[in-house]
Parts: structure tokens; sequence; C-alpha cells
């Protein structure tokens, strides 16, 4: 399947996901990582095992959408306390499936330890405050 990604589609994001604008710049945040496709479904085959994750603004963060869970700060902080409804990386997650626009990264079983050590050091980073070096 192939994503649209510009202007015109962060508009129809922006307009096919309105009940969200009520989210300020969460929603925006969102609605950017998923018209940038930095939402991500990580499965590793033959076993079928899947990690999600959402490009932050410092690394990749974690997330279950099942839980829900996601591993910035954001989330623990306001999420968790009640002050927030979502972090924007559950919520690109969100716009992401409904809009089908999750991008898929096959791996072998064979990788998984050293992809789950990567982004284990990607969530400890961010929790330090880390910033991405360019």
């Amino acid at each position: 399947m192939s994503n649209p990604s510009g202007p015109a589609a962060k508009d129809e994001l922006i307009s096919r996901f309105a009940e969200y604008a009520r989210l300020g710049n969460t929603f925006k945040k969102a609605v950017d990582a998923v018209s940038s496709g930095d939402v991500k479904r990580h499965v590793f085959i033959p076993s079928g095992r899947t990690i999600y994750t959402v490009l932050g603004s410092n690394a990749d963060e974690f997330i279950d959408p099942e839980k829900p869970y996601c591993s910035c700060s954001n989330f623990f902080f306001r999420v968790m306390s009640g002050k927030a409804e979502y972090c924007y990386h559950l919520l690109s997650y969100r716009i992401a499936r409904e809009a089908e626009r999750i991008e898929q990264v096959t791996f072998s079983d064979e990788e998984y330890v050293r992809f789950f050590k990567a982004v284990a050091a990607d969530v400890l980073h961010n929790l330090r405050g880390g910033r991405k070096t360019k």
C-alpha cells in the first residue's frame, strides 16, 4: 500500500480526524508523525512477534497500543496522571491504524534481541533527557 505524503496528505488527515483537533499540539504532532511515516510495525519472521514504535522528537518510542502504553515521559507524567488523554505517539498510532498508514518493517527472528536492545537504549536515552544528534 502506498502512503501519500506532503501537504495534501496532511490536510486529508487533519480533515478526516478533526475530532482530535481539540487536543491541540498533540494532534498536530500526531498528524506530522503519521504523514512522515513515523508509525512503524516491526514484524519478526517466522514467529510473528510484533513491536510498535513511533519516531519521537528524540528517538523511537516503544508503544503497546493494547494496554495502552508509551515509553515517552509525557505518557508517564501527563497521561497516567490524568492531565492528558493521549501522548502524541499513541494518538499517532490510532490515526495511522484508522487511516491504514502504519509502515511495516520485517525482520528475521534472529534480529529480535538486537532490535529490542536498540529500542530499549532509545527509551533510556529519552528518559535521561537525551536529544537526537544529526
